[in-house]
């Protein structure tokens, strides 16, 4: 639900790019979600991640992050802000379905167990 919020503001903000108001709400809540999943993603690195091993995968997906972040950058300056809303939201909504298949994997192992 983390990333799906922010997916959905950005992705209706776009429909009118002169309201100032929609854009800073959907800005507000985006922040705010992105502020609540990253106590979400400690938790999640300590249940999948071994500690031995959590610096050298961090690193490995510092890489394509800062990539992503040049590009949306860049995509600022060539193509229109609605088309920019739209892809940062397709992003946000593919970290929502990856997200949810840790939640669905998670479930199952669960049931497994017991």
């Amino acid at each position: 639900a983390c990333m799906s919020i922010p997916a959905y503001c950005l992705s209706t903000s776009t429909q009118s790019e002169v309201c100032f108001v929609r854009i800073l709400i959907s800005f507000v809540v985006v922040e705010f979600s992105v502020g609540l999943f990253n106590p979400v993603a400690g938790t999640l690195r300590s249940r999948y991640v071994p500690d031995n091993l959590q610096g050298g995968i961090l690193n490995i997906f510092r890489l394509p992050l800062n990539a992503v972040v040049v590009a949306g950058t860049h995509a600022t300056d060539v193509l229109p802000t609605s088309t920019v809303y739209w892809i940062v939201s397709a992003c946000f909504m593919g970290a929502a379905l990856l997200q949810s298949t840790l939640i669905f994997s998670s479930g199952s192992k669960k049931t497994k167990k017991e």
